[in-house]
């Protein structure tokens, strides 16, 4: 492959049960890299301003994603709006 058709590409393991969530919820193709490739620049940007904190919190389930994602705060504000 030529450095003119090189794609970067994010690629980590999951779990069996998450490949079948996911594969069940975001069928739609071009839909998994539009919604990753946004809450990546969110994840990015909270370790950009607050470091090892941001990490140490999220991994260690001290503070749920949604929390803090701008990208996902809106659902979960619309979550509690409607609750």
């Amino acid at each position: 492959m030529s450095r003119d058709n090189y794609i970067p590409r994010f690629s980590f393991e999951i779990t069996s049960e998450q490949k079948e969530r996911a594969d069940r919820l975001l069928e739609t193709y071009g839909l998994r890299r539009a919604l990753f490739s946004i809450i990546l620049d969110d994840v990015l940007d909270l370790i950009e301003d607050y470091g090892g904190v941001a990490i140490g919190m999220i991994i260690s389930g001290k503070i749920k994603p949604r929390k803090v994602l701008p990208s996902l705060h809106k659902v979960n504000f619309m979550e509690e709006k409607d609750g």
